[in-house]
């Protein structure tokens, strides 16, 4: 049974957060120059989402600083991976939650199409309603399983697919990569297990067509680096 669409949620008023003392320091020791109105859309954005967690829960953050920390320069070491992709490339946010890293990315780099996925409908008609009030216009919220998508109407649509604190690697990489166009970036942000991770998911690369290119250490954590390749995934034989 297909669920009825939720009315548009009205957004709790919030104060847009200020970059802490440093922030664009940390930004440039990354690759990343953002201009003061995008940092100022930057801080609306934590504001909302700082200010909605009280009533749904999103994030485990709550204190100001800490979300400039761990949830905007975390989305935001993903931009410099992101500099060959071209103007009005598809980039899809697996697992999206709160909005994060997608709608950081989306601010960071206007000229790409972002489509932000989570199985919540009361999250992604969150990050519907903040999209519109930041006036990002390149953002759009889908509410469905990724494993399904992926299968489906956006299998192998999108230049880029990202995560972030989804699930480990073996169970990651088949919700993400079918959505890769051939020669798509899949860029998975993990802690400091990615090696461990990844010796474990070897077969599971092999059987969805992604190739690991490398992992990039980062102030925050370490981001998985795959391509997906020019052919269809392997088929698991049958039993």
């Amino acid at each position: 049974m297909t669920q009825a669409a939720r009315p548009p949620l009205p957004l709790p008023i919030s104060t847009p957060l200020s970059p802490p003392d440093g922030f664009e320091a940390r930004l440039a020791e990354i690759g990343v120059r953002l201009d003061a109105p995008v940092l100022a859309t930057l801080g609306d954005y934590l504001a909302r989402l700082l200010a909605m967690n009280e009533q749904m829960n999103l994030t485990a953050i709550k204190d100001p600083s800490e979300a400039w920390e761990k949830h905007a320069l975390d989305a935001l070491t993903l931009v410099p991976l992101l500099a060959d992709v071209g103007a009005g490339s598809r980039l899809v946010d697996v697992g999206s939650g709160g909005g994060l890293p997608g709608i950081p990315i989306a601010i960071a780099r206007p000229d790409l199409q972002v489509t932000l996925v989570d199985a919540t409908q009361k999250k992604t008609v969150f990050l519907s309603a903040v999209a519109a009030a930041l006036g990002l216009g390149n953002v759009e919220a889908r509410t469905g399983r990724a494993e399904q998508l992926g299968a489906g109407e956006l299998r192998g649509r999108f230049d880029v697919v990202t995560a972030r604190a989804v699930a480990r690697l073996n169970l990651l990489v088949p919700l993400t990569a079918p959505l890769a166009k051939p020669g798509g970036l899949v860029l998975l942000v993990k802690g400091q297990r990615a090696d461990e991770e990844l010796a474990e998911a070897k077969r599971v690369l092999a059987e969805q067509g992604a190739a690991h290119e490398k992992t990039v250490a980062t102030p925050t954590g370490r981001i998985v680096v795959l391509r997906r390749g020019s052919g269809e995934a392997r088929r698991k034989p049958k039993r």
